[in-house]
């Protein structure tokens, strides 16, 4: 699909704020509210936005602590690295979770009440899946955009 600059401004506008009202972000961009509304239905309907969401404050869940584990795959006779990345993904706290090239195979964003907690969660059970070769965790400080 081509995306022409309406489509571009407007799915910047969701971007920064999905809950805004198809007039707000008519109003904002001076495009006509129909047109609006007729190019997000085509942009959903395409394929182009899979979903609307929200932007939590985890703070304010408990969940202030984030932090990325590196896995590295030991490939086995019953697993495949998608399988492994899979079932990570299932766990509690676990947001993201993506194959990656270099040294390490698959990076784990999780979010927990601590580091303890987050550690718990990589020892009991991430290093304990089949396919595991081994882990390391790297709490974030400072988040400056997600």
């Amino acid at each position: 699909m081509e995306l022409d600059e309406k489509d571009r401004m407007i799915l910047r506008e969701l971007w920064i704020d999905s809950s805004q009202s198809v007039r707000e972000i008519a109003e904002k961009l001076g495009i006509p509210r129909t047109t609006v509304q007729e190019r997000i239905k085509k942009l959903v309907r395409e394929g182009v936005i899979k979903r609307f969401t929200v932007k939590v404050d985890y703070s304010k869940l408990g969940k202030s602590t984030t932090a990325f584990i590196l896995v590295s795959f030991m490939p086995g006779p019953h697993v495949s690295q998608k399988d492994l990345a899979k079932r990570i993904s299932d766990l509690p706290d676990v947001e993201e979770v993506h194959l990656i090239t270099g040294e390490w195979d698959i990076i784990v964003k999780v979010r927990g009440s601590s580091i303890q907690e987050i550690g718990d969660l990589v020892v009991e059970n991430i290093r304990m899946m089949d396919g595991v070769a081994r882990t390391v965790t790297c709490a974030a400080f400072y988040t400056a955009k997600e």
